[in-house]
């Protein structure tokens, strides 16, 4: 009979189980897809968030088709005649992604935790204290799970895990598998959490440009700009440089200059100084403290030097403000016809 030929110390019919099996674990994924969908508008009618954070999962099943072709793989295998060798080394490797499955299975079930529980709660919370420790909490999870599966493998693989733990210790251990740059970002972040030079929400000003601080890592800190661009900068590279944390000033310095033109009359120019410090002083967003002075003698204009402080510490209040004083001046100088100067030239022709 045509299944029982052998080739290669396989019969056809051992063939053909052996392909059928592997196309069944591709069907399976498939039917895994199908079952994830029914599952999630199921959900959707519950009351129970931890179904949601299942379903959430199963959105991307990634962990779970691993493992189910994983499982159609070996039972696969284990219809050919192989040797103990390729059957040991085949289910290393399967032993090796089944720890991988199950660990990202975790992991995205107990961020999904924190997401429907813990952060509900931080929300709630005034303190920023707790923001600043979600992303920390995350990141250190992930380490200790990795960390875990890394042992368990090594385990299966004949390495003795007690007696490499009392050779390296957990801190030795730690710096073995991570590089140099990873391991000084960690301690730099360890320094930021516990420092707290900002916070979660502050306007920082880094070597990379000014922005709003949106995530504190273990790794690395995200700032987004005002741009909109989000950047990534290593931790270590906050500690060692210096960071303006702009939020932790009391008030916002506005220092400019106006200038108007030379054909402007002294009475006009101290008109000019009395407007600007009749607005300064209608705008209850203004210190009390600021300065008003003809200053200098430009190329093209007569300078007036303007310096005050903005009270509310949030920018786009500081740039509200800011807007408003602006807007009132021109106003005014247009009403009183002040006129404000640009570049110009004067040609003197001589015959």
């Amino acid at each position: 009979m045509f299944l029982d030929l052998v080739f290669w110390n396989n019969s056809v019919r051992q063939y053909f189980l052996f392909l059928l099996f592997i196309f069944l674990g591709f069907v399976a994924t498939e039917f895994v897809v199908i079952i994830s969908r029914h599952l999630i508008n199921f959900a959707k009618h519950t009351k129970t968030k931890i179904d949601d954070i299942l379903t959430s999962i199963l959105e991307k099943p990634y962990p779970l088709k691993i493992i189910v072709v994983t499982l159609f793989v070996q039972i696969a295998i284990s219809f050919l005649n192989t040797s103990i060798g390729l059957k040991n080394w085949i289910n290393g490797i399967a032993y090796f992604t089944y720890v991988l499955g199950i660990s990202l299975f975790l992991i995205k079930f107990i961020e999904g935790i924190i997401r429907e529980y813990v952060v509900v709660k931080v929300k709630q919370t005034k303190s920023k204290y707790d923001d600043q420790l979600l992303p920390l909490m995350k990141s250190m999870i992930k380490i200790i799970i990795w960390i875990i599966a890394i042992l368990v493998i090594l385990s299966k693989f004949g390495v003795n895990i007690t007696a490499l733990l009392g050779g390296l210790g957990i801190g030795g251990l730690a710096i073995a598998m991570a590089s140099k740059d990873f391991f000084e970002n960690f301690i730099s972040g360890v320094v930021i959490f516990f420092e707290k030079p900002f916070q979660i929400d502050d306007v920082v000003q880094t070597s990379d440009g000014l922005g709003v601080v949106k995530e504190i890592g273990l790794r690395s800190t995200r700032v987004q700009t005002f741009e909109g661009t989000m950047l990534v900068i290593p931790n270590n590279k906050l500690s060692s440089n210096s960071v303006e944390n702009v939020s932790k000033r009391k008030m916002r310095k506005v220092n400019f200059s106006i200038g108007v033109t030379y054909d402007t009359s002294v009475t006009k120019l101290e008109q000019a100084k009395k407007i600007i410090k009749e607005i300064f002083k209608k705008n209850k967003n203004v210190s009390d403290e600021y300065y008003v002075a003809f200053e200098s003698f430009g190329d093209f204009s007569l300078n007036i030097k303007i310096i005050y402080w903005i009270t509310t510490l949030d920018y786009g209040q500081y740039l509200l403000v800011k807007d408003a004083v602006n807007m009132s001046i021109k106003k005014e100088f247009e009403k009183a016809k002040i006129d404000m100067a640009f570049p110009t030239q004067t040609i003197e022709l001589k015959k």
